[in-house]
């Protein structure tokens, strides 16, 4: 677990962590959404802000460079496919291979929004604890009766705290294996076989415990969750981002543009 950064809450003190999760969810799916329409400029605007949020939050860059690694075989085959198949009517690279610059340009942006997606979405859940997640996403489904709120968030919450355990599990299958000499079997279905019984029957039976042990707490699905009002500080860094993401995607209206433009030109003068 100290090596792996996605999916495990990290304690810290910073202000990414004390920033209400009632804040950080949607600012996660306004910066998921925004990086879906930037390109070079503003993807390293964003880049930089990435780099500042780890620092800030004190998270492990080893471990976040690790569990970008996980990610590579499929970022590799999202790259390949769209430099075949965007050739676009640019010049091809080599004569007999359909690759073009503008595919392999189409297919870099796609990559580079794909991985800050995934990089934002690894530090939110490193300094987000579940229980917060949880009643973060009580308070938005609040206001729809028709929705089982406590039970979409108990089930987010789980999967924040399954998902790294299977993988630690997983890794602790795989080391006991490799001390084995399992690594050395010539069959994969023998190794596919020998690692993935083990993690389902785990896996399985800690599900097993965790039913048990919410039955035996009683859990209720209709018992009321108090939460503290959001204050008002915590907006402010909601209100930039969501700001930043709308001037990048649709731009400055054109009476702003004339505004900068006279005003730049009146500090030039004076100066």
């Amino acid at each position: 677990m100290a090596g792996r950064l996605a999916f495990h809450y990290i304690h810290r003190e910073s202000m990414l962590h004390r920033w209400d999760a009632r804040c950080k969810l949607p600012a996660l799916f306004l910066a998921s959404v925004g990086i879906l329409h930037m390109y070079e400029v503003a993807l390293s605007a964003f880049s930089a802000l990435l780099v500042a949020a780890v620092i800030c939050a004190r998270l492990p860059w080893n471990a976040l460079l690790r569990d970008l690694k996980m990610w590579g075989l499929f970022l590799a085959v999202i790259f390949c496919l769209q430099a075949l198949f965007h050739t676009g009517d640019g010049q091809r690279i080599v004569d007999w291979l359909p690759v073009g610059i503008d595919g392999l340009r189409r297919a870099a942006l796609t990559c580079w929004r794909l991985l800050l997606i995934l990089s934002f979405a690894a530090v939110f859940t490193a300094v987000t604890r579940p229980r917060d997640l949880q009643n973060a996403i009580i308070w938005f489904l609040g206001p729809f009766p028709f929705l089982p709120a406590r039970r979409i968030a108990l089930m987010a919450a789980l999967t924040t705290r399954f998902l790294p355990s299977i993988l630690d599990r997983a890794d602790d299958i795989r080391t006991a294996s490799r001390s084995r000499l399992g690594d050395m079997r010539k069959n994969p279905l023998q190794r596919m076989k020998y690692f993935a019984l083990p993690l389902f029957r785990r896996s399985l039976i800690q599900a097993d415990e965790l039913a048990l042990a919410l039955a035996a707490r009683g859990y209720r699905d209709d018992l009321p969750v108090r939460m503290k009002r959001i204050p008002a500080s915590h907006f402010s860094g909601l209100l930039c981002l969501a700001l930043a993401v709308a001037l990048i995607t649709f731009g400055l209206p054109e009476e702003l543009r004339d505004t900068f433009s006279v005003f730049f030109r009146f500090l030039k003068e004076m100066a």
